[in-house]
């Protein structure tokens, strides 16, 4: 009896240690991080050129659009910044186009947003988030974009991960990343 019982919790401890070794998203039905971050990797193929070629002899204020969650932040894969993205940033920010984020969230989580980007590396010069729970989140984001094109900024790239990233134009250019049917928000 003693055996079947040591048997039994040694197969109890390898089924938890196997749990603990999945990364949160891939728990969710996701792909895993590394599988994740492959797919983002793929669809930034071409944004640094497509950066440098736009911003080259380019006159005005140019900026691009990112959205956070799951786009520059790794939020269901553990965290931290999303590199090919974080790459896209900072070569923005070094050719002089201003760096906007514009989110889904609101109250506590928006405004921890800056330091959360910040304390990843990211340049920051706006964040735009939903201002209230009566407004969809495909009008908040074309509201953000909407703001930032009044104050005299040409959004000449869009990053995101959901179809609410890209409603209602206000960009140039488009940057996909997965989302996996909806599944990774």
């Amino acid at each position: 009896m003693r055996s079947r019982s040591r048997i039994l919790v040694l197969a109890v401890l390898a089924l938890l240690a196997s749990a603990a070794l999945v990364s949160p998203g891939h728990a969710a039905g996701l792909p895993s991080r590394a599988k994740w971050l492959s797919d983002v990797r793929h669809d930034m193929v071409g944004s640094i050129g497509y950066l440098d070629r736009r911003t080259s002899g380019a006159h005005g204020r140019l900026a691009i659009n990112l959205d956070i969650d799951n786009t520059s932040l790794a939020t269901k894969y553990g965290g931290g910044a999303v590199g090919p993205v974080l790459r896209f940033a900072k070569r923005a920010h070094a050719e002089g186009v201003a760096v906007f984020f514009n989110t889904g969230r609101n109250g506590a989580k928006l405004r921890m947003a800056r330091g959360q980007l910040t304390r990843a590396g990211f340049p920051v010069d706006r964040v735009c988030g939903l201002r209230s729970a009566t407004v969809s989140l495909v009008q908040s984001k074309k509201r953000c974009r909407k703001r930032f094109v009044a104050r005299g900024y040409t959004i000449i790239a869009n990053v995101g991960n959901s179809a609410t990233d890209f409603a209602g134009g206000n960009y140039q250019r488009a940057f996909r990343l997965p989302s996996y049917g909806g599944r990774l928000k």
